[in-house]
């Protein structure tokens, strides 16, 4: 049986903010009792709770406490950074219960306002850039970051292949009023879709609709609304139910994707 959701300890999220300060594997070792009994294990919960939450509201999202969630090590091969652990825990859930199916809900936890200790102006050396405070900002390739200022969930379409990136343009431009009424229904409840790291130009065989009301729209490569959370959210049992509920809000865009990319029976 799985255990409810007990809202994530402060002492636990004190664990992120040390490995922000401290990202070596001699520390994480020496501290991963914090990582290994508290964050983890409410992580699985919350990830349990939200889709029996889910489920309740008719919302097609789910996942399992171990699969759906990412491994804290990153993934160093190819980045200039190589810190190895990440500061946050994660996870997602989707409409078939695999991690990165499009249509999901990526839950991002960390301590409210961010990982990252605060700055302190006397230990800059001006002769040494690793004390400036741009070495202490989380290295990023994409356009828009998010991570690193707190806990947040997203729901949407997080696309990086161009067949299912153009399937939602060639929706968007088939069907202009159903989008516009995604648009509008999110914009009430308080979901602007994010600029989702546009392209400059105008893509391939849309060049027709530069300057016009869907130009915007039809440069993203993602579809994407998110909710903030606070401190008192994340240590709250009722978290689970504010993701759902989230989830209710954001359901004209995951309806409109899943029906786009030829998911919405699957």
């Amino acid at each position: 049986m799985t255990a409810s959701f007990p809202g994530f300890a402060a002492d636990d999220l004190a664990f992120l903010t040390g490995l922000a300060a401290n990202n070596d594997r001699d520390w994480f070792t020496a501290n991963r009792a914090a990582y290994d009994n508290g964050l983890k294990p409410a992580l699985s919960a919350l990830i349990e709770g939200t889709s029996a939450a889910c489920a309740a509201r008719g919302v097609p999202l789910s996942g399992d406490g171990k699969k759906s969630v990412f491994r804290i090590h990153r993934d160093v091969r190819f980045s200039k950074d190589k810190r190895p652990y990440k500061t946050h825990v994660s996870a997602t859930l989707t409409r078939d219960g695999l991690k990165m199916s499009p249509g999901m809900m990526y839950v991002h936890i960390e301590p409210d306002g961010g990982s990252r200790p605060r700055f302190d102006p006397d230990s800059i050396d001006p002769l040494d850039p690793s004390t400036h405070p741009s070495a202490a900002a989380p290295a990023s390739n994409e356009g828009e970051v998010l991570f690193g200022d707190g806990p947040f969930a997203a729901i949407g379409f997080y696309l990086s292949e161009r067949l299912e990136i153009d399937a939602m343009r060639r929706a968007i431009v088939a069907n202009p009023a159903a989008w516009t009424a995604v648009e509008t229904a999110l914009e009430r409840a308080d979901l602007p879709v994010r600029p989702g790291d546009p392209v400059k130009r105008m893509p391939k065989d849309f060049e027709a609709h530069a300057g016009g009301p869907l130009e915007t729209t039809l440069k993203r490569t993602r579809w994407l609304v998110i909710r903030r959370l606070a401190g008192a959210d994340i240590a709250s049992p009722t978290l689970p139910e504010q993701l759902a509920d989230f989830a209710v809000a954001a359901r004209p865009l995951l309806d409109f994707g899943w029906k786009a990319l030829g998911r919405a029976d699957a």
